[in-house]
């Protein structure tokens, strides 16, 4: 396993691994990394966080460490800061019942043997011990892992009904990890698909997010369909294949998703998954220049301009170059025309320029229209926006 070491040892993470092993060593415990990084150490990938599994009590734990932080002293989770770095520390545990369909009501410090049992897929339930530089396989992981199946630990149905989460997460690591799903744990999402309603719209967008970004996200997104939880989930979603691997913001993601669903559907997912309002304003922007091209393309330059320094307006822009190749020249054009104006300049007519003159709607439509003349350059200073306005107001006028 010399080559599960040297991609271990690679992560910024490890060195603060090292203490902390070595530290509950020397006071007599086991200290394993657990779970995500194990697995994808084994596939020659480099996790995003190492996690330590431990028999210390998280009391030890305090005691042990200077900086310490109970993020779940109640289910054995702590995070340890040594190095600058922050690590998840958890004793090794058995759950008791799930009534909520999220987490246990109860907990019981156990061993690895019995940690391993209560995790959620085979190949996630993997230990590697520091000391002998070995995996330790309670659950048949590794044979998964090689066959390159996604399985549950145990019987499909009582994992999933622990967490119903679970069931999303099943699609996910098919995306992330471009796995096939054990055909009795898919026969399992498939029966308990309705579950997945109970889950809080934060943690379905959380989950979401990780798949959009997946590697093979259609693969993922097709066990959604397949087994149902597309259909709990977002039930006006149209069958489409994901433009992947363009992006990695969430906003960004979830309006090329939504795209072609209704205004109404659009609106009920996002307040669902509850996304900031700025999320929110920028796959709206987004949405509505996809749906019609031509209403932004075939506006005025000056008005294109403004509207371009929108992020949701760029992305929409920058997508239908790529997808919709009836209006890929000219959006590509006004991406260009946008580049090359830059920084939008102040206005060089302002309110007191109209004081006396114009007020309330009327002042803001001569302002607008003037923003635009400038943009469009049709005066470039001060002197000549003001004899611009005086035609202005003569027209007006007459």
């Amino acid at each position: 396993m010399k080559s599960v070491e040297e991609i271990l040892k690679k992560h910024a993470e490890w060195g603060a691994i090292a203490t902390i092993f070595h530290t509950l060593e020397q006071k007599g415990h086991l200290a394993y990394l657990a779970g995500g990084c194990v697995r994808d150490a084994l596939l020659g990938v480099t996790a995003h966080d190492l996690d330590i599994a431990t028999d210390a009590t998280p009391e030890q734990i305090e005691s042990y460490f200077d900086k310490v932080v109970s993020v779940g002293k109640s289910f054995g989770v702590m995070r340890v800061l040594v190095d600058g770095q922050d690590i998840e520390v958890a004793t090794f545990r058995t759950d008791g019942q799930y009534k909520d369909g999220r987490r246990p009501d109860a907990i019981h410090f156990s061993s690895p043997e019995k940690d391993a049992q209560r995790r959620d897929f085979t190949v996630n339930a993997l230990f590697y011990d520091l000391k002998s530089q070995q995996i330790l396989d309670f659950v048949g992981g590794i044979p998964d892992l090689q066959s390159r199946i996604l399985k549950t630990v145990g019987q499909a149905e009582r994992r999933f009904a622990e967490d119903h989460l679970r069931l999303l997460r099943g699609a996910r690591f098919v995306g992330q990890l471009g796995f096939k799903l054990d055909p009795e744990t898919f026969a399992a999402i498939k029966k308990e698909s309705k579950l997945i309603r109970s889950v809080s719209g934060e943690r379905v967008r959380d989950e979401m997010g990780k798949l959009l970004r997946s590697t093979e996200v259609n693969d993922g997104l097709e066990v959604m369909w397949q087994s149902g939880l597309m259909d709990e989930l977002f039930p006006a979603q149209k069958k489409s294949v994901f433009p992947g691997g363009r992006t990695q913001e969430l906003w960004q993601n979830l309006a090329l998703l939504f795209r072609d669903l209704g205004k109404e559907d659009l609106l009920r997912n996002m307040m669902f998954l509850r996304l900031s309002v700025k999320e929110q304003k920028n796959i709206e922007e987004f949405w509505k220049v996809w749906q019609a091209p031509t209403t932004f393309l075939d506006k005025r330059k000056g008005e294109r301009l403004q509207l371009f320094q929108h992020e949701g307006v760029r992305w929409a822009l920058r997508m239908i170059v790529l997808d919709q190749a009836a209006f890929a020249v000219k959006a590509q054009t006004a991406i260009d025309e946008a580049y090359q104006q830059g920084v939008l300049p102040e206005p060089l007519l302002k309110g007191n320029d109209l004081k006396g003159k114009l007020s309330g709607p009327d002042m803001g439509k001569c302002l607008s229209e003037a923003y635009i003349q400038q943009l469009e350059k049709s005066w470039t200073s001060h002197a000549e926006a003001l004899l611009w306005l005086q035609e202005y107001l003569q027209k007006g006028s007459s």
